[in-house]
């Protein structure tokens, strides 16, 4: 099911740039992300909410296709939104988005 794959890449991907953008920890995030802001800290809160509600849906029953069906529409939104409103167009980060964006929109028609 595409909806357990967007589930795990959630995980993997949100969390993991939640952490390291809370962590502060690379010169490669502070290149793409920015210095260490309350912004920053804010996108990195959001990125570990995203991990942490697709990891419930993902393994509370009865909550697979409810969290799916509000989170992903939101997420597909901010990913590709961000392609207009970053204006540094050699950042990666709106195109990765766009990426993981068209994934989660494929992984919509399930719950459709």
């Amino acid at each position: 099911m595409l909806i357990t794959l967007a589930y795990i890449i959630n995980i993997l991907v949100a969390g993991g740039f939640g952490i390291l953008l809370l962590m502060n920890s690379s010169l490669r995030i502070r290149k793409v992300f920015g210095e260490d802001t309350a912004a920053r800290q804010i996108l990195g809160s959001v990125y570990i909410s995203i991990a942490f509600f697709s990891f419930i849906g993902l393994t509370v029953e009865g909550y697979f296709f409810k969290i799916a069906s509000v989170l992903f529409p939101i997420q597909i939104f901010y990913k590709v939104l961000s392609l207009f409103t970053v204006r540094d167009k050699s950042n990666p980060i709106p195109y990765s988005n766009f990426v993981i964006s068209v994934f989660l929109l494929l992984a919509m028609l399930e719950v459709v």
